[in-house]
């Protein structure tokens, strides 16, 4: 019985697609990047609005190229059913194959004795970054000054009013999960599938200070090439 893993669109795709390979912190990307957000005084509904725009503000800080709105697409999750929208696994292997980043947000509630909250649900985001490692230096100083480019243009959506404090607003980390480019419809899914294995993306996918608020996931890429 052929499974999804004979499609022949991957089948193509580990044909034709050479893995980049170097002994740089690079490859330590390569598997995702991890991005934490601290919001101020956000619920779910102001973070959310504003992910099209982050994706934006990520792809300039990677590449310097401005690329519209109207070609960055966003797929958010429900409520009550799946909490994260997809497209199809073929859809996600050509974006791959192309090296199209790819963003899935999430938002958490702060804990409860956190003095974010100022009593209020206020909240913040998680991010899970695809494909980031095609846009990084390798030069280990580069690498730094790319991340610190990172941080500094992703911290206007904390909604500080001290942005050149963005160190402690944006925290930037690779990774573990082995994440194989033909795997990673599977990997995004797997919250739902194997809700009890540890990884990044069930990590984000587990409002676990306020757990009676599951908020639904959002799937960001652009619609053309970079």
């Amino acid at each position: 019985m052929k499974t999804h893993l004979d499609h022949p669109l991957k089948v193509w795709y580990d044909t034709y697609s050479i893995p980049t390979q170097s002994n740089t912190k690079v490859d330590t990307y390569g598997n995702g990047m991890f991005i934490t957000i601290r919001n101020k005084d956000s619920y779910y509904c102001d973070i959310v609005k504003e992910f099209r725009n982050l994706y934006i503000s990520l792809i300039h800080a990677l590449t310097d190229n401005n690329i519209k709105k109207v070609d960055v697409k966003q797929l958010n999750g429900e409520w009550k059913r799946d909490r994260i929208t997809l497209p199809s696994r073929e859809n996600i292997i050509s974006l791959n194959h192309f090296k199209i980043p790819i963003l899935v947000g999430g938002v958490h509630n702060y804990a409860p004795d956190d003095s974010r909250t100022k009593g209020r649900e206020y909240a913040h985001s998680h991010f899970y970054a695809y494909n980031i490692h095609h846009y990084l230096p390798q030069n280990p100083k580069d690498l730094m000054d790319k991340i610190n480019k990172i941080e500094k243009k992703l911290s206007r959506y904390a909604k500080t009013k001290r942005p050149n404090r963005y160190h402690n607003l944006i925290d930037i980390r690779p990774v573990d999960d082995y994440v194989a480019p033909t795997e990673l419809y599977d990997y995004l899914r797997s919250f739902i599938t194997h809700p009890d294995k540890k990884s990044t993306i069930q990590y984000i996918s587990n409002n676990k200070h306020l757990p009676s608020i599951q908020y639904p996931l959002s799937f960001i890429y652009s619609t053309k090439k970079l």
